[in-house]
């Protein structure tokens, strides 16, 4: 069944949106920014080419500035008196306001406290007979949750749902009874008198909305059912591919399913699991950050247990990226259900048969929804398949209404909810929309990866007027370590955004078929691995309060390091520049970082007799000095790195053997970037690995 295509007379909250015009700047680009997002600076590899034009032009910029002196407050029509009644009616409302918010929180864990939650939520709760401190509550007609408390600490939670008796194979109950104890327990490092039920609500509130879709007055449609369908195809798809990547490995290699695994999560349809990790409910996992490391604590004797329990039994298993201390962070897209007209999009669909017995299908040209990549490699494509439509319990509407009483589609629909959220230029946030069958929302606002990724507190570039003609250029300095020896450097890192790419954030993303998801996975692992490479370095968290979880994950800290009292045998900082292309098809970023054997200390950018001095001396400083490292890498899709320019590797066009041999050496450069997943460590290795390639020429 396709989905209908909606009239231009019929509302919709999925509407389309137009190109946002280019912002220009009408100031002159020598007027100075303001705020922790600076112009392009002098202390970096990147620009030294570019200090010498200035030197030898004997150009500068001309400073421009508004003086407010003169302007009292009484020609401003302001009053002492005025002022006070403004900032007391100012303070009522803000007052005000955090009341509001704090009202809206839940409270902290505790007997009283779920029982609040619970009256405000509309749930309703009754103390157990039996077992003394245990309450059970209703959580609508298909879910029952047991919590006990002792000395108004929990003790154990115990949730039973419909999908419990109809598939006990998935054991959605005793894996969810895991989640929600542990959000009812403190974090790693968090005191038990700071554990709220925050997460604990997020997750009722799930199931709440759950059981109100699917029950008797909406027709009687089972959303718990419908979820459970897509996981089961998800899962057996998963299971074929990492079948296929298991008979490609050794069968002696250490952690060989591990890696397996992590390999069908981050290159195929991604890793489904029901329950897995903090997340309650149905989650396609598509993106680790450093999926080549695995932690020396992980045993190998739980890797065979876990090999033995995924032929038993289809539940969801434990990781090692799952421990709160790990610091493999995942991208998910969480699939559940919302309300939505079936007339407009095409509604849920209760069926284990998503996809054929066989998984594959061989290249077949006339097949419409053959991959072009398939038919050129002639190579087997998914087998999906299309379920016939799930209609409404004819008893739950009025027997008089003979228009409505037979064939009446649900009102709902699939979503998947990124988890975190992820940001995309805008004509990709268009794309996927269209991928799937709706027009993307009408959203103008000129927003930029940088304000919303990496700097969400700050006043983004792309609303100020500098915006137009100037390089962006934000900065962080934290301490990286070098070599195994344990001795550590101070990095003063740059990040130069020539041109401002208008961004969107992905929240989530209505779906028809799950073959929707895995076709644009490869195209969401770009942005991923694009976000979580300048993120672990630039990322500032806004500086009001914000929730430290979302669905159990952490929030990113900052990455500043605090500066440590200078040693003897301390190594000098060094300079690491890197500059963003965020522009679709493919991001680019270019790292430039000073040779090794260099001994250029850039001048402090607030000490202009020493900036004079360096370029008075630029030319012989030039004749003495190593060039600056300088890689480009192109990040494709499924996040893969590949190496667009560089300076570290000579090809030699006349030998074949030999330009081979140059071409491996490249991409061990991407291959190693792909390995540490940080600028800072790899941007070490190299200065250690042209020291090598050097040699070798």
């Amino acid at each position: 069944m396709t989905t209908p295509t909606p009239s231009k007379d019929t509302p919709s909250k999925d509407t389309p949106s137009k190109q946002p015009p280019a912002f220009s700047s009408p100031a002159p680009r020598s007027v100075p920014p303001t705020g922790n997002v600076n112009m392009m600076s002098y202390d970096s590899p990147a620009v030294l080419n570019m200090l010498n034009d200035v030197a030898n032009s004997g150009m500068g910029g001309v400073g421009m500035g508004i003086s407010m002196s003169s302007l009292g407050m009484s020609s401003l029509g302001m009053t002492a008196s005025a002022m006070g009644r403004a900032d007391e009616a100012e303070r009522t409302r803000r007052l005000q306001a955090i009341i509001e918010i704090l009202g809206r929180k839940p409270g902290r864990v505790s007997e009283e406290g779920m029982l609040a939650l619970c009256q405000k939520m509309g749930i309703p709760y009754e103390k157990h007979m039996d077992e003394a401190g245990t309450w059970s509550l209703l959580i609508g007609d298909e879910a029952l949750c047991d919590v006990t408390f002792k000395n108004d600490e929990i003790v154990s939670v115990n949730l039973q749902t419909g999908l419990d008796d109809s598939m006990p194979e998935l054991r959605f109950g005793a894996t969810g009874s895991e989640i929600l104890v542990r959000s009812l327990r403190p974090l790693p490092g968090q005191s038990k008198l700071n554990v709220t039920l925050e997460r604990f609500s997020e997750s009722l509130e799930k199931l709440l909305t759950l059981d109100k879709l699917g029950s008797p007055q909406n027709g009687g449609v089972s959303c718990y059912n419908a979820i459970a369908g897509v996981y089961t195809s998800l899962k057996k798809l998963f299971e074929h591919e990492k079948k296929a990547e298991l008979a490609n490995r050794a069968p002696d290699e250490r952690y060989r399913t591990y890696k397996a695994e992590r390999e069908v999560l981050c290159k195929k349809s991604g890793r489904p699991r029901l329950n897995g990790g903090s997340c309650l409910g149905l989650s396609l996992e598509y993106w680790m950050d450093r999926r080549h490391l695995l932690p020396k604590t992980t045993p190998l004797s739980s890797e065979k247990g876990k090999e033995k329990m995924d032929l038993d039994s289809q539940a969801s298993t434990s990781y090692p990226e799952d421990h709160p201390t790990a610091n493999n962070k995942l991208y998910s897209l969480t699939i559940e259900c919302e309300s939505s007209p079936s007339t407009l999009y095409t509604p849920i669909r209760i069926s284990n048969d998503w996809i054929s017995e066989c998984i594959d299908k061989p290249a077949d040209a006339n097949d419409a929804n053959a991959s072009i990549d398939n038919l050129l490699l002639n190579t087997p494509s998914i087998d999906w398949l299309d379920p016939k439509p799930t209609y409404l319990d004819a008893q739950a509407d009025d027997a008089m209404n003979l228009d409505d009483a037979a064939g009446r589609l649900p009102n709902i629909r699939f979503v998947a909810r990124f988890n975190p959220p992820l940001v995309v230029p805008y004509a990709v946030h268009v794309h996927l929309h269209q991928t799937v069958g709706i027009e993307p929302p009408n959203d103008l606002r000129p927003t930029t990866f940088v304000g919303l990724a990496l700097r969400p507190g700050d006043v983004d570039p792309g609303m100020k007027s500098t915006a137009g003609g100037s390089t962006l250029e934000i900065r962080n300095t934290r301490t990286v370590m070098v070599g195994k020896d344990g001795r550590e450097r101070t990095h003063n890192t740059t990040l130069y955004v020539l041109k401002l790419e208008y961004s969107r954030t992905l929240e989530s993303l209505p779906f028809s078929h799950p073959r929707q998801l895995v076709e644009i996975l490869p195209i969401l692992r770009q942005y991923a691995h694009a976000t979580t490479l300048l993120r672990d370095i630039f990322y500032e968290p806004p500086k009001k309060p914000v929730p430290t979880h979302k669905l159990g994950q952490h929030q990113p800290t900052p990455p500043h390091t605090p500066t440590k009292p200078a040693q003897q045998d301390e190594l000098p900082p060094l300079q690491v520049d890197l500059s963003l292309s965020y522009t679709p098809p493919t991001p680019r970023i270019t790292l430039h970082v000073p040779h090794p054997t260099s001994t250029f200390i850039p001048p402090s950018p607030t000490d202009q007799a020493a900036i004079a001095e360096y370029l008075a001396n630029l030319p012989s400083r030039a004749a003495h000095s190593r060039r600056a490292l300088r890689v480009a890498l192109d990040i494709h899709t499924n996040g893969d790195l590949v190496v667009a320019d560089q300076n570290l590797v000579s090809y030699k066009t006349f030998e074949q053997h030999q330009h081979h041999v140059s071409d491996a050496k490249v991409k061990r450069l991407a291959k190693a970037l792909d390995v540490v997943d940080d600028f800072g460590v790899w941007a070490e290795w190299l200065r250690r690995e042209v020291v090598v390639l050097e040699q070798e020429a």
